[in-house]
């Protein structure tokens, strides 16, 4: 049974690297290398099982406070699109003006947007993004 703990400890070890470290299934390898003990140890193949369950369980349970500690200041990845907030952009097309929608170019990529109060600007004039809603810039003029 040594092969079943080496296989269970090298998935979980994979998996973890597949999801990018997010700390997915470094607990069961964890369990894993307790069992494999265990089996070198001559132990029950029972007692194997609960081990790993139980040790898998545990280290969950104790370090996760610490990985709250480590993660809680760790910057909060943004959507691409937010990385177009406070960047300008230049109106190019008037969609509907009693509803203050018109399309905005922001690095080369076309957008729906409005302003604040619903006013249009000029096609051609300068806006900077404020925010985004669903799919929706809110600008300023610039």
């Amino acid at each position: 049974m040594l092969g079943v703990w080496l296989f269970v400890i090298v998935v979980a070890c994979i998996l973890e690297i597949v999801t990018q470290l997010q700390l997915v299934s470094i607990w069961a390898a964890f369990g894993g290398v307790a069992s494999l003990v265990c089996e070198v140890c001559g132990i029950d193949m029972t007692t194997q099982i609960i081990v790993f369950f139980a040790f898998t369980f545990a280290t969950l349970i104790l370090t996760r406070p610490l990985v709250r500690k480590f993660t809680k200041n760790l910057p909060e990845s943004k959507f691409n699109a937010d990385m177009n907030i406070g960047r300008i952009g230049k109106v190019t097309k008037i969609v509907d003006e009693s509803a203050g929608l018109f399309r905005v170019s922001v690095e080369g990529l076309d957008w729906s947007a409005v302003t604040q109060d619903k006013k249009v600007p000029e096609i051609g004039s300068s806006v900077r993004v404020e925010r985004i809603e669903g799919v929706k810039l809110i600008v300023s003029a610039v």
